[in-house]
């Protein structure tokens, strides 16, 4: 029963968001907590976080608490296409892709690298971009994310993809037409 006193003396102590808060202990040893003083009581601060859209200090701070530090994001940046080890036959251009996670934010950007070397075609800002100027070969593609300050936040894995063209010793196979008649 005192225990149930007891929480129901802090919770009206601290519903009434009272600017002072006193606690003191009766003679058979019960705490209770006033807005009020008694003789013998003992002030006390009471840390009552109000929300309020005009509020400009943040409660850490008004609380005299260091603030929190800010959460650590994960990212995710690889190459969505081509799929790792993709074969693509006569052609010349590959249009490749970069999933981000979390998007770009402001004064973040993208970078990505053909053949380890840094492509410098590709758009900053843009996550879809088609590689151009590809000729027979097996090629590495790998992307990375910058912060305003060129921090890297993401280093995705890289992929290999090959690009198949016609020889003289190997040809492009065409379908072999087939009579028509009976």
């Amino acid at each position: 029963m005192r225990k149930l006193a007891l929480i129901l003396s802090m919770l009206t102590a601290v519903s009434a968001l009272a600017a002072e808060t006193w606690r003191w202990r009766d003679a058979e040893g019960v705490v209770h907590y006033s807005d009020r003083p008694v003789p013998g009581a003992e002030r006390i601060d009471v840390n009552v976080q109000r929300s309020s859209p005009q509020a400009s200090t943040p409660p850490a701070a008004a609380s005299g608490r260091p603030p929190a530090p800010p959460v650590a994001v994960k990212y995710r940046c690889e190459i969505q296409r081509p799929a790792n080890d993709e074969v693509f036959n006569s052609v010349n251009a590959v249009t490749a892709t970069v999933a981000l996670e979390p998007g770009l934010q402001d004064g973040q950007r993208l970078q990505v690298y053909l053949n380890g070397a840094l492509y410098p075609q590709w758009p900053s800002g843009v996550q879809t971009y088609t590689l151009q100027e590809l000729y027979r070969g097996s090629y590495t593609l790998s992307a990375r994310v910058l912060d305003a300050n060129g921090t890297a936040l993401c280093s995705g894995p890289a992929i290999n993809f090959h690009i198949r063209q016609p020889t003289l010793l190997s040809p492009v196979r065409r379908p072999t037409p087939t009579p028509h008649g009976g």
